[in-house]
């Protein structure tokens, strides 16, 4: 098997007032394979998923399943390196990120019961290149609500499979 990933964001402005201000900061690194600072083994990802007003799913980042040419793949993850987040939908529907009923995966957020909104047609990055965010028994469901209206979305989550310092 082999790996590789890429944590990318950008963000570009031509700004005149008087004086013009045109630059941007772009941000660009490589996740190579392994388990270690820097490395990634495996992704999972889903597009365009649809929850309605009010409701609410919980990923269990150490066991999530995805169907490829019709076989299931199963990916457990111990750290999580990357995690990107597209909320897709036009309208008033915002995505709340995190406050799980147990076994909260809130890492990058602070505390458990901490959340994110991640606003219509907007995404959220979330990036830990090096040691990764762990992912265990009492830290893996990541909660994911629609508020105001429904939301349509797509995940991407890179992380690590084996222990860091054994060989992936």
């Amino acid at each position: 098997m082999s790996f590789k990933g890429e944590v990318k964001a950008s963000a570009g402005w031509n700004w005149n007032e008087g004086a013009i201000d045109n630059d941007r900061l772009d941000y660009a690194e490589q996740l190579l394979d392994g388990n270690g600072d820097n490395q990634a083994e495996a992704a999972w990802h889903e597009a365009s998923e649809t929850l309605l007003q009010g409701t609410s799913t919980t990923l269990d980042l150490s066991n999530l399943t995805r169907t490829v040419l019709g076989d299931a793949h199963a990916v457990t993850l111990l750290t999580v390196k990357a995690l990107l987040i597209v909320n897709e939908s036009t309208g008033a529907g915002e995505l709340i990120v995190g406050d799980a009923a147990s076994d909260v995966w809130s890492a990058p957020l602070g505390s458990a019961t901490d959340q994110l909104i991640v606003p219509p047609d907007s995404p959220l990055l979330l990036a830990n290149r090096n040691g990764g965010w762990a992912v265990d028994s009492s830290n893996r469901n990541l909660k994911l609500t629609a508020s105001g209206d429904d939301v349509t979305y797509s995940i991407a989550v890179l992380g690590t499979i084996t222990a860091a310092g054994s060989g992936s």
